[in-house]
């Protein structure tokens, strides 16, 4: 009897592969995934098509086949540009660029055109407004995202402030943020996969720290709110993922100031209307920071990444401490 149970959970196991091949990508808190089907013009799979994935900021490349549903997959894809190139004989060469974020499978379908092999079809893809792919109600912001939402004293937490679900905490709690109603205790941040809370009462530790400068070391952050996948877990909050930069096979780097002080200041509400003679309150912060990368080696006709380096500069921000004074 217990035999046949386990036969009957092995057949189904085995089915359900057979069935969503699709879904069975390998799953990681610091990386994305890239998956698709290829099909003729008359909408008939193609099987062991040759599909190449290049990453274009850092040179290397993938190669694997489609199977007996057309279907190809590329899981572990560090997040950043990539181009998908399919060839099949007797077909035009398709080839499409597309992005790859955390914790997000990509999808590029494929439909070839019947002519010569050397001519190519391109397509330009986009990120898709809704994830399909996955159950989570996730939130990716990529660098552009990072650097221009406001964020006070470089505080790595202020980028999960506008996912759904999140609202500051103004009660005097632990914690920045808390999430769909649970506490601030029961987020969990990470950096490159690695636990950034403290052990001791379980908070993330806002601003820089000993992991990350701030937010000019980010490269992605993606904030998970709801219904986690595998690679999430450890409390029932928010999880937010930070991912810092690295190299690609350009140098690249800035270097950026910014400055908030009373001028920029609103007065006090009470200042306002009670006390229209006092002024406002002196601030002057200061943040500044820097950062560089590039290849240690060139890239070559490799399909492994080559090692790349970055370096960054983020101190914590400096705030003056000299009395309160008038205009």
């Amino acid at each position: 009897m217990r035999f046949n149970t386990l036969t009957r959970l092995f057949v189904l196991a085995a089915v359900w592969a057979l069935v969503l091949p699709g879904v069975l990508l390998s799953q990681s808190a610091t990386e994305g995934a890239i998956s698709g089907t290829v099909t003729d013009a008359s909408s008939a799979v193609l099987a062991d098509t040759t599909v190449t994935l290049k990453n274009l900021d850092k040179g290397y490349s993938r190669q694997t086949t489609t199977n007996a549903q057309g279907i190809y997959q590329f899981p572990l894809a560090d997040p950043g540009n990539y181009e998908v190139v399919i060839a099949a004989t007797g077909f035009k060469q398709f080839g499409s660029k597309a992005s790859v974020n955390v914790g997000q499978v990509t999808v590029v379908n494929a439909k070839l055109e019947v002519g010569a092999a050397g001519t190519t079809v391109e397509v330009s893809a986009s990120a898709p407004l809704m994830d399909t792919e996955a159950a989570d109600m996730s939130t990716s912001f990529d660098r552009n995202l990072v650097e221009n939402l406001p964020n006070g004293g470089n505080d790595l937490t202020a980028v999960a402030y506008t996912a759904p679900g999140v609202v500051m905490n103004s009660g005097g709690m632990y914690g920045n943020f808390t999430a769909n109603g649970l506490p601030a205790t029961s987020n969990v941040f990470t950096v490159d996969g690695e636990n950034q809370m403290d052990p001791f009462l379980n908070l993330n530790n806002s601003g820089p720290t000993n992991l990350m400068l701030g937010k000019n070391s980010i490269d992605e952050a993606t904030v998970i709110t709801n219904a986690y996948s595998g690679q999430y877990g450890q409390q029932a909050g928010a999880q937010v993922n930070l991912v810092s930069k690295g190299g690609t096979n350009n140098f690249h780097g800035n270097v950026q100031y910014q400055w908030s002080g009373r001028l920029l200041d609103a007065n006090d509400w009470f200042n306002t209307f009670f006390q229209p003679q006092q002024p406002r309150p002196f601030a002057n912060n200061n943040q500044w920071a820097a950062s560089f990368g590039g290849p240690i080696k060139k890239t070559r006709r490799s399909s492994l990444p080559t090692p790349r380096a970055f370096v960054t500069l983020c101190p914590r921000p400096k705030r003056s401490t000299r009395p309160q004074r008038r205009f």
